[in-house]
């Protein structure tokens, strides 16, 4: 049977978009505070040893799993989706602008394991808050308003969020950051977050169809994931989050580091925004037209090159270690590179996690939240924060372009007086090969998924042609 193509997808409406754009965006915003910001925080401030990145990263990773496997299920059995999402912002925009207390000095060594310990405790609890308003309630709640016509172009813009994020931060407020001004931006920052939840008390609704499923008793709810016979029942979902797993862990490798990164490793020092401005419009360009595409046409028809992008991207940002400081092939290779693996990443998005939703049962949409997280996100960060740090001691000197030879193991810091603060680590070129190569992983669940999703495709196409109308009223609903 050929593939039906998709002439018009069911519409959302301008609330349901409002409040997908708005609770997208300010989610990734508070995310990126946390996900690099903090990083970065802890880099410049505290130190530079990456035992401290990694163990903010894994214990945030380790709260988010298990607040969005409790509180996904407790929002489908409740039937409520906003007033996790609303509240659940206002508190976790409130406790990240309590960062601000520690201060905009630098802490000497010996201050150094109390600090780190007081600032993952914080860590932890802003991520209670965040997971469950952000990856158990809102993700589910996307799942409640979107169908097979229109998942993929939703999920692409869910990814791109991020990158908007990043763009907003480092255009409004990066420059707090690189004056030392950490208390204002991280006031700033969570304020803006705790306004969206505000505003989602008067915005947000649930949909129509969501009803209370007590079909099961609670913690038989928590563990249905992970029952060895519901895995096999569900199996795409999952072959489709080790998909997404993979994507993330590539980015894991390098994203905490990456505006040291980009300074130092690649060498572009303070002008590093306009070269990483141009990846990312260019990568946000391909993966909304690629979005409309896929939704389209059918996902399983870019599976394959979305991961080829992933692989071949990583290769060329590593092979700007070999250009010997040239100039415009270091633009070249990164602006390309960058543009291919950040692209991969979006529309990785839109295929395999929009593609999970498909398969997702609608009255389990936040039961399978829980899954999703730990699959998703908890393990590319895990792996990610044990592996980093060997690939960062075992690779370099990364400076050739300070003139200097600093020795293996440390990276240089370019002083306001033009003199060099050597640090703790090198954070390699090598991190963008280790990328491609678990980017070239993705062909292993992309061909199950590629090999099932045509058929499922056309058939729930059939059913949704068929009821097509019913849907528009749902989204209607929403709007009134």
């Amino acid at each position: 049977m050929a593939d039906l193509v998709v002439k018009k997808s069911n519409k959302l409406g301008a609330k349901v978009w409002l409040s997908i754009v708005i609770f997208g965006l300010m989610g990734q915003i508070a995310w990126m505070v946390e996900n690099m910001y903090f990083s970065t925080y802890i880099q410049k401030q505290i130190t530079t040893n990456g035992w401290a990145t990694s163990a903010t990263v894994a214990a945030s990773a380790v709260v988010a799993a298990l607040v969005t496997i409790f509180g996904g299920v407790l929002s489908d059995r409740l039937g409520k989706r906003k007033v996790f999402i609303s509240w659940g912002y206002i508190i976790w925009g409130l406790v990240t602008a309590s960062f601000a207390f520690f201060g905009n000095e630098h802490y000497s060594a010996s201050d150094v394991v109390w600090v780190v310990t007081i600032f993952v405790i914080m860590d932890c609890v802003m991520t209670l808050f965040g997971s469950m308003s952000n990856d158990a309630a809102f993700s589910s709640w996307v799942t409640d308003v979107t169908d097979i016509t229109n998942r993929g172009f939703v999920d692409v813009i869910l990814s791109i969020m991020p990158v908007a994020a990043l763009m907003i931060i480092f255009v409004g407020f990066n420059g707090l950051t690189e004056n030392g001004n950490w208390t204002l931006f991280f006031i700033i920052l969570g304020g803006m977050t705790a306004l969206a939840g505000v505003v989602g008390l008067f915005l947000l609704k649930d949909s129509p169809k969501l009803q209370p499923d007590r079909s099961g008793k609670y913690m038989q709810e928590v563990v249905y994931g992970f029952v060895p016979k519901n895995i096999k029942k569900h199996k795409m979902i999952y072959i489709c989050l080790v998909g997404m797993m993979l994507s993330g862990l590539a980015m894991q490798l390098w994203q905490p580091y990456m505006i040291m990164i980009l300074q130092y490793t690649l060498g572009f020092g303070d002008g590093f925004v306009l070269p990483l401005a141009a990846v990312i419009l260019l990568s946000a360009a391909m993966a909304v037209v690629g979005g409309k595409l896929m939704d389209k046409y059918g996902k399983d028809k870019f599976f394959y090159p979305v991961a080829a992008f992933g692989v071949v991207g990583g290769i060329l940002v590593y092979l700007v270690k070999f250009v010997n400081n040239n100039v415009i092939a270091t633009y070249i290779l990164f602006i390309v590179g960058g543009t291919l693996v950040e692209s991969a990443s979006l529309l990785a998005a839109g295929l395999f996690n929009a593609t999970a939703r498909d398969y997702t049962p609608s009255e389990k949409a936040g039961c399978f939240q829980g899954v999703r997280i730990i699959i998703y996100v908890t393990l590319p960060m895990i792996i990610a924060s044990v592996a980093c740090p060997f690939i960062i001691q075992g690779f370099g000197p990364v400076v050739e372009q300070f003139g200097i030879a600093p020795a293996k193991g440390y990276f240089a810091i370019p002083q306001v007086d033009g003199g060099y603060q050597l640090g703790d680590n090198v954070y390699p070129f090598e991190l963008f090969l280790f990328a491609a190569i678990v980017s070239a992983l993705m062909f292993i669940p992309t061909y199950f998924v590629h090999r099932e999703n045509s058929k499922f495709r056309n058939a729930k196409l059939e059913e949704i042609h068929a009821n097509i109308s019913s849907a528009e009223q749902e989204n209607e609903q929403i709007e009134q």
